[in-house]
């Protein structure tokens, strides 16, 4: 009986400094360079003063590059909390569209168009990331975060703005996985959603049919569904 036992407290043993040696791969501080696929959405509405109201949507893919900086402890044997920030320097155009205008006169439906394109400078996130590891080379994450970026947005015809949309705020959502290419090389491949606030913006005084009129309310909503891939480095 008592062999029995010693033999199960060196198994347990075992099994427990095993599981610590796979999480110690994803132990500590990781710098990574990261190239992304971004697809960025905003559509939305208008209402102008005189109660008029449009409609409209923008959006476009495009690529970026970014870095990530994280910190990973072990809460358990095969459990690691990650926390970290992603940034992006620059900018990139995130679309462009056109947004119409409804207006109405004498009973007579007419339609207005002005163009409206969006920038976005310098995008950042902050992050938290519980990470199962698999193996000692191998680990699943899910991840949530806040994300903020600057907007640059340039404006023609009916779309044109006396007061621009502020800055997008919002959260980010992620799942994704870290392979151990080396003891101190990873790969992380990762998919995200971003779903940022309600940004508001003010056109200009225009002409609309029937009158002169302006101060049109745009309000969008703004997502980006983004694919990226990792190279880092665990210090």
């Amino acid at each position: 009986m008592n062999k029995i036992l010693k033999l199960s407290s060196i198994a347990l043993l075992a099994s427990s400094t095993s599981l610590m040696a796979q999480s110690k791969s994803f132990e500590g501080l990781s710098l990574g360079i990261s190239a992304s696929a971004v697809g960025v959405e905003a559509s939305g509405s208008h209402t102008s003063n005189s109660g008029t109201t449009g409609r409209g949507s923008l959006g476009k893919v495009t690529e970026i590059a970014a870095v990530d900086l994280s910190y990973g402890y072990a809460s358990s044997p095969n459990t690691i909390i990650q926390i970290g920030a992603t940034y992006t320097p620059g900018k990139a155009k995130a679309g462009s569209g056109t947004f119409t205008d409804n207006v109405s006169s004498s009973g007579a439906s007419t339609t207005s168009d002005g163009n409206l394109s969006l920038e976005v400078k310098d995008p950042y996130s902050i992050y938290i990331a519980p990470t199962y590891v698999i193996s000692k080379d191998a680990a699943v994450y899910v991840k949530a975060g806040y994300a903020k970026a600057s907007t640059n947005t340039l404006a023609t015809g009916n779309a044109t703005l006396s007061k621009k949309p502020e800055d997008l705020k919002g959260m980010v959502y992620a799942i994704g996985s870290k392979t151990m290419l080396t003891p101190n090389l990873y790969l992380g491949v990762e998919g995200s959603l971003t779903d940022y606030d309600t940004i508001t913006a003010t056109t200009a005084v225009g002409a609309e049919a029937g009158g002169t009129t302006g101060g049109k309310t745009i309000r969008a909503d703004v997502k980006a569904v983004q694919g990226t891939v990792t190279i880092g480095y665990k210090f």
